[in-house]
C-alpha cells in the first residue's frame, strides 16, 4: 500500500512538472465589499496583486455565497455542498464538518500537499486532509507574518503538487491597518457611491437611534480600503514567494470572498447583494486564458468541482456545484438561470441544531430580479444575541415573518427599492416564491415552517 501511495505522488509530481496538473492556491478575502477591487472596477482602492491575477486570468463577476456568513461558507468551500446539506450553516455551534470527501482529503489522496493557514473552523486539520499547516492561526496570519507558509512552499516546491488554504482574517475586524496602507489613500479622492450620497455624513437622529450610525461614513470607508490593501500586499508577497522558487507558472490560483461587507447598506448575515455576491477569478499562467470577464450566474459551491477538476480528480456524488473549467475553456457549458440560497442567523438553537428551524429567509435571483422570503421575524432587539446582521450606517433590515421581498437589480442593484406590493409584479412573486421552495426541497431541505404572507407595514 505505501509502494503504491508513493508511486502515486511521483506519478503526479512528474504530471505536475509536464503542467498537466497545477499547485493551487484558494486565496479566502474574509468581510469584504465586492465592489472594493480594482478588477471589478473601483480605480480608488489599491489592490495591484489581485487586479494582475484577475487580469491574468477569467473572472466570474456576480458569483453567489451560499451563506453570507464566515463559518458556514468555508465548510461549503471544504464540502463542496449547501450548509443545510452540510449541517453547518451557523457561526457559533457544537458541530464540525465531516471530512469525508472534504476538497484537502480528496487533493491528500490524489497527491497534493495540503496547507492551512489562518481562518478555518472544522477541528483537527489533519483528519479534514490537511497534511500541513496549523489552522486556527486567523489573528496572526499575514497581519505579523508568512514564515510557515513560505517554509512548506520551500519543502515542496517542484517536487510535489500543493494545495494552500489561504484565510487570513483581512480586511475582517479589528480594523487597524498600519499607517503605510492609510497613507495609499486620499480622503477627498474618495468615491461616494450612490446609496450614500447626501448623508455620507449626516447628523445623527437621536430619536431614532436606528439612524445614529451614519455619521462618519468617510472615515469607516477609508479604513475598509486601507485594510484591503494590507489583504492584497500579503498576496503579492505570496505571488512573489512562488516566482521565486519558479512555481508561479504551475500555480492555479482562485479567489473568492467569504462574505459581504458594506458601510452604509445591509451586509454580512443578511440575503442582501452586499452581504451574498462576490467575485472569483481562476488565473493560471500560460494555461488560463487571460482578460476573460464573464457575467454569468456563478456560484461558489463551482469552486469545489473546479479546482477538483484541474487537479484531475473526480467530483463525489452530491456536490452541489458544478465545474466552471469548460466555460473558462471555450467549450460548451451550461449555464445557470437562478441563483438560490438559504440564510441563518450567527447562532444554531442549542440542542435543537436543524437547519429548517433556524433558516430566517431564503431567496433567489436571476439576472434581473432578486425574490426574498422571510421565515422568521428579523427584529433589532435579537441581533446581537441571534442574527447578527451587518447594518453599518444605514437601518435595520426589520421583517416580520411571511413578509416577501422583491428588487429589479437592472434598475436597483443596491436593493433601495422593494417592489412585492406592485400589482403588476404579483404573477413574478409567486412564481419565484414557489421557485425558492423547490429549491429547497430538491436539494435535500427538510419540512419548513413557511408562514402566510404577512402585512406589509412597516
Amino acid at each position: 500500500m505505501q509502494m503504491r501511495i508513493a508511486l502515486l505522488v511521483l506519478l503526479v509530481a512528474s504530471m505536475t512538472a509536464r503542467g498537466e496538473r497545477p499547485n493551487i492556491v484558494l486565496l479566502i478575502s474574509d468581510d469584504q465589499d465586492y465592489e472594493h477591487l480594482g478588477f471589478m472596477g473601483n480605480d480608488f482602492v489599491h489592490t495591484p496583486a489581485l487586479d494582475e491575477l484577475a487580469r491574468s486570468g477569467t473572472v466570474f463577476t456576480t458569483a453567489h455565497l451560499p451563506m453570507s456568513r464566515c463559518h458556514p461558507t468555508l465548510a461549503s468551500f471544504l464540502s463542496g455542498r449547501y450548509p443545510h446539506q452540510s449541517g453547518i450553516y451557523y457561526n457559533y455551534g457544537d458541530k464540525k464538518l465531516a471530512p469525508k470527501n472534504s476538497l484537502p482529503n480528496l487533493l491528500k489522496q490524489a497527491g497534493y500537499a495540503t496547507y492551512v493557514e489562518g481562518k478555518y473552523w472544522e477541528g483537527d486539520p489533519r483528519a479534514m486532509g490537511f497534511t500541513h499547516g496549523r489552522g486556527k492561526t486567523a489573528k496572526k496570519f499575514v497581519r505579523e507574518t508568512q514564515r510557515d507558509l513560505f517554509r512548506f512552499i520551500d519543502d515542496h516546491a517542484g517536487k510535489r503538487p500543493f494545495f494552500i488554504w489561504w484565510a487570513p482574517m483581512l480586511p475582517h475586524t479589528p480594523h487597524n491597518p498600519p499607517e503605510r496602507y492609510r497613507k495609499l489613500y486620499r480622503e477627498e479622492e474618495m468615491p461616494i457611491p450612490p446609496y450614500m450620497k447626501g448623508r455620507e455624513d449626516a447628523v445623527p437622529d437621536r430619536a431614532d437611534p436606528s439612524r445614529r450610525r451614519r455619521k462618519g461614513f468617510r472615515h469607516r470607508e477609508m479604513t475598509s480600503y486601507a485594510m484591503e490593501a494590507w489583504l492584497d500586499d500579503g498576496v503579492g508577497q505570496l505571488v512573489d514567494k512562488l516566482k521565486s522558487v519558479g512555481q508561479h507558472d504551475h500555480t492555479l490560483y482562485v479567489f473568492v470572498i467569504d462574505n459581504g461587507w458594506c458601510n452604509g447598506l445591509v451586509s454580512k448575515g443578511s440575503p442582501f447583494e452586499k452581504g451574498v455576491r462576490t467575485p472569483i477569478f481562476f488565473s493560471w499562467p500560460n494555461k488560463i486564458k487571460k482578460n476573460q470577464r464573464f457575467d454569468d450566474l456563478a456560484s461558489t459551491l463551482d469552486l469545489y468541482p473546479t479546482i477538483l477538476d484541474y487537479a484531475g480528480v473526480s467530483v463525489p456524488r452530491g456536490a452541489a456545484g458544478r465545474s466552471l473549467r469548460p466555460r473558462i475553456e471555450g467549450r460548451p457549458a451550461r449555464q445557470r438561470e437562478m441563483l438560490f440560497g438559504a440564510i441563518y442567523p450567527a447562532f444554531a438553537t442549542k440542542e435543537d441544531q436543524r437547519p429548517e428551524r433556524d433558516v430566517y429567509a431564503l431567496y433567489c435571483r436571476d439576472r434581473r430580479w432578486k425574490y426574498i422570503l422571510y421565515l422568521q421575524d428579523v427584529v433589532p432587539e435579537r441581533n446581537r444575541s441571534y442574527f447578527r446582521i451587518q447594518s453599518i450606517l444605514t437601518d435595520y433590515p426589520t421583517r416580520s415573518a411571511g413578509d416577501e421581498d422583491l428588487y429589479d437589480l437592472q434598475a436597483d442593484p443596491y436593493e433601495l427599492d422593494d417592489l412585492a406590493d406592485e400589482e403588476s409584479q404579483q404573477t413574478r412573486l409567486a412564481e419565484m416564491r414557489q421557485r425558492v421552495l423547490k429549491w429547497w426541497d430538491a436539494t435535500g431541505g427538510k419540512p419548513l415552517n413557511v408562514p402566510d404572507r404577512a402585512s406589509r407595514e412597516r
